[in-house]
């Protein structure tokens, strides 16, 4: 491929992975970048010795092709869909997670599909999230109906004030201004942060700490609002738990867009099993992003 930014995607046969490859091959047609698809093969394979490859060559040939018929099939959904994208494949060998990952360190997003209840579901929280931490791109965990695309629906981000938080924002207001969505920004706050842990009701003024909440937001999104005039922006500031009111907020909309530590912890409600229930509960794709992913804010793509 060549020098342009690319999307990685891991594609493994199934209608999830198809859905996210489409999706991902939207987004990167709109920002003018190219598509790679991957697909890892099985473990057994890559732990064999030399020998064993040689004594399993046919077993080991059939499933070298049924992997590239796997990316190939992707290849072919996504350029019927638009012909002039430039679409790479590659076969990886494992560990799954280290190996899309390592191959997302020279791409500008890395794409998961997850399937409720299936194996993403059931270790969301360690090797899937080691994606999140090897990576130095954003990583968005892709659900919903194929042939789902971006479209005018809502974006939603979480903001708490952070560096990461402003990372997950420059992210946010640019898919938004890509495909012409409104944004809603949430800010949660709670009493016993706010207050400084004090617990009696009639020492509180709740109405001061929601204004503050309030004034915080805005102040937080002033810079990206003016850089981002086209982008419609709703703020929500709310007395909840982060996750809850993100889910919340994500009713009827296209993208979650949270940040995250590069070392895997995920900052504030994005953590532990907080982080899983998101993942889990979310009714659109959510966008994890690193420090990393932006060292200042981008200019626009006025090509709409």
């Amino acid at each position: 491929m060549t020098g342009n930014p690319v999307i990685t995607v891991d594609v493994d046969g199934t209608l999830e992975a198809d859905g996210a490859a489409v999706w991902a091959a939207t987004v990167a047609h709109r920002h003018g970048w190219g598509l790679r698809l991957v697909h890892t093969l099985p473990e057994a394979l890559y732990l064999m010795s030399d020998i064993e490859v040689v004594r399993q060559g046919p077993a080991v040939a059939r499933i070298r092709t049924g992997g590239e018929s796997i990316l190939d099939h992707a290849a072919e959904l996504v350029r019927a869909r638009f012909p002039g994208l430039e679409v790479g494949t590659e076969l990886l060998l494992g560990p799954a997670e280290a190996a899309v990952a390592a191959a997302g360190a020279r791409a500008r997003m890395i794409v998961l599909a997850h399937e409720r209840g299936g194996l993403l579901d059931r270790i969301l929280g360690s090797p899937a999230l080691d994606v999140v931490k090897r990576a130095s791109c954003p990583v968005t965990f892709w659900c919903g109906q194929p042939g789902q695309l971006p479209d005018r629906r809502p974006v939603v981000v979480g903001v708490d004030g952070s560096a990461l938080g402003d990372t997950a924002l420059v992210e946010a207001f640019e898919f938004a201004s890509l495909f012409g969505a409104p944004l809603t920004a949430v800010h949660t706050w709670s009493v016993q942060n706010e207050a400084g842990g004090v617990t009696n009701p009639l020492l509180i003024d709740t109405d001061a700490l929601a204004h503050e909440a309030q004034t915080r937001l805005a102040a937080h999104l002033a810079t990206l609002r003016a850089l981002f005039a086209d982008v419609l922006v709703t703020e929500v500031v709310t007395q909840d738990e982060p996750t809850r009111a993100l889910v919340r907020a994500a009713d009827g909309a296209q993208l979650i867009v949270v940040g995250t530590h590069g070392r895997g912890r995920i900052v504030g409600a994005f953590h532990g099993s907080v982080s899983r229930h998101l993942l889990r509960h979310s009714p659109c794709p959510t966008m994890l992003c690193r420090p990393s992913s932006h060292a200042e804010p981008p200019t626009q793509n006025t090509d709409k």
